[in-house]
């Protein structure tokens, strides 16, 4: 082991609190760790990236580091790919996320990538808006007539309180500080507004189920500030100061876990659907579902 045991991020709880969850961090460097704190459960990246060293990623790297670690899954070579090979994603969020959006409402996306579900919302008639940091698919995005955003500084101007929801996807376990990063996008909402959003489950299978050391080592990403559990997924928006509800979720298909397994690398999605058939599949998601050991999170906070 490199380096000194860190405090927790988090609580702040001493060097006898902290073990290494994740020793081996795709895209950082052999000092870095992800720890977790027997305290509150958070595991979090140690050291982390500077300010200034994160804000160059995102600015020049972010799509280019996804794209190598996507497999065949999901395409990042552009804008186009991107949203075409984000679809079946659409069609899994939609039947969660349009019961609670209300009709004709606005939604803001933080976060928002090509794009892909502020186009799909705005086909369902929402007023839509994007925020991304990073400057690869911007451009594609407002040529697509869709208002998107560096950064929530650039909507300073606009009247706070008037957004009736805000929703971000894989975005919270890259934020720095979780629980103003919480806060501040509550004050956009409209009275009775809802935050949707999903963060990959530290319950993930095949890191806590079935020990697929491949997996482990592309799993832990120096993009990430955090791995949340349901636990410690809870005690951040506690500490925020909001009512919520979470939500266990797989994105993953019985095919992923099997080529992982058979060949340690993504890309396995759908693989053998065609001899598993949907109802086995979903059948498969749903009891690592109802066992937590899933791989996603969804939470909704109220205003």
């Amino acid at each position: 082991m490199t380096g000194a045991i860190p405090s927790c991020r988090f609580c702040g709880a001493d060097p006898s609190h902290q073990t290494i969850k994740g020793d081996y961090v795709y895209g950082g460097t052999a000092e870095q760790k992800f720890w977790r704190c027997d305290q509150c459960d958070m595991i979090y990246l140690s050291p982390a990236m500077s300010v200034a060293d994160e804000a160059a990623f995102y600015n020049r790297e972010f799509e280019k580091f996804m794209a190598n670690r996507a497999g065949q899954d999901m395409d990042w070579t552009g804008p186009e790919k991107h949203v075409a090979s984000n679809q079946r994603e659409v069609r899994r969020r939609l039947p969660f996320l349009l019961p609670r959006l209300a009709a004709g409402g606005s939604v803001l996306e933080v976060g928002c990538s090509s794009g892909f579900m502020l186009m799909a919302l705005r086909d369902h008639g929402m007023s839509v808006c994007g925020i991304d940091p990073s400057g690869g698919f911007i451009d594609f995005v407002r040529a697509n007539g869709i208002a998107c955003v560096h950064s929530r500084e650039e909507l300073a101007g606009e009247r706070p309180g008037t957004w009736d929801a805000i929703i971000h996807y894989y975005v919270f376990e890259h934020v720095r500080e979780p629980v103003a990063f919480v806060q501040e996008y509550m004050e956009m909402l409209a009275p009775g507004g809802t935050m949707i959003f999903e963060v990959p489950s530290a319950t993930e299978p095949l890191i806590e189920l079935y020990k697929v050391a491949a997996f482990d080592r592309f799993y832990w990403s120096v993009a990430h500030h955090w791995y949340f559990t349901p636990a410690s997924l809870a005690r951040v928006l506690e500490r925020a100061g909001f009512r919520y509800e979470l939500f266990p979720e797989q994105r993953y298909d019985v095919s992923n876990h099997m080529v992982w397994m058979q060949d340690g690398k993504p890309g396995g999605y759908g693989k053998y659907a065609a001899l598993f058939g949907a109802d086995l599949d979903e059948l498969y998601k749903q009891r690592l579902k109802d066992a937590w050991h899933c791989d996603t999170i969804v939470a909704v906070v109220h205003k």
